[in-house]
């Protein structure tokens, strides 16, 4: 197939993804643009109350790994406050006796917060600069590429296997490089999510079950 046959051909997806094109999705549509034409924030609810899960959610792979390390961070001497049974039961939680318990458990509750609030208000514009990062590599012209994945969100730890089926996916699909332009019909694109995964994120997930299934 010639080059221009060929662009032809995503173009013609790129309309017709489009067209699929679902409405509440219109919601980071709207974000986007009010962070170009104005450079405001706009709160996101999801992000504030799930933080690495939703950014595992919407592919944010490297974004949630750090964010898991900075928590991580904070939370590595509040944790040694508590003392859990074999089981794990918040019924049987204990306090351990430590004068230093309430300035620990203070530093716990405070960096949950703020991390949560940080993530509230910056997440739409950290997805935004993602989502350009992902149009400038080709990712809304894949006629098989989903720009979310619950099963990341659900197993954050997991999530660097399908981002690597979605690197295959992208070799397998864009025979050459190509350099698009950020603008709403690209985002759009991006964002649809009626578009299939490829077959290597489908196995990536039928793996990734099996493997949590057979550990149980």
């Amino acid at each position: 197939m010639s080059e221009k046959a060929e662009e032809s051909s995503e173009a013609e997806g790129h309309e017709h993804y489009e067209t699929e094109y679902c409405e509440e999705e219109e919601y980071y549509v709207k974000a986007f643009k009010r962070l170009d034409e104005t450079g405001k924030n706009t709160w996101n609810w999801a992000a504030f109350f799930f933080g690495p899960a939703w950014m595992a959610y919407r592919k944010m792979y490297l974004y949630a790994f750090l964010f898991v390390v900075i928590r991580g961070v904070f939370e590595f001497r509040a944790s040694s406050l508590f003392a859990f049974n074999i089981y794990g039961n918040f019924s049987s939680l204990h306090l351990l006796e430590n004068e230093h318990q309430g300035l620990y458990l203070s530093i716990s509750v405070f960096s949950w917060l703020a991390c949560s609030i940080l993530m509230g208000y910056f997440g739409n514009a950290l997805y935004y600069n993602a989502v350009k990062k992902k149009i400038r590599k080709g990712y809304h012209l894949l006629r098989k590429y989903r720009p979310t994945s619950i099963l990341s969100a659900l197993c954050v730890v997991y999530s660097p296997f399908i981002c690597f089926a979605d690197w295959i996916s992208r070799r397998s699909q864009l025979k050459t490089s190509v350099e698009s332009k950020v603008n709403e019909k690209t985002v759009r694109a991006y964002l649809n999510p009626n578009k299939e995964n490829h077959l290597s994120v489908k196995i990536a997930n039928v793996l990734i079950c099996l493997w949590l299934v057979l550990q149980k």
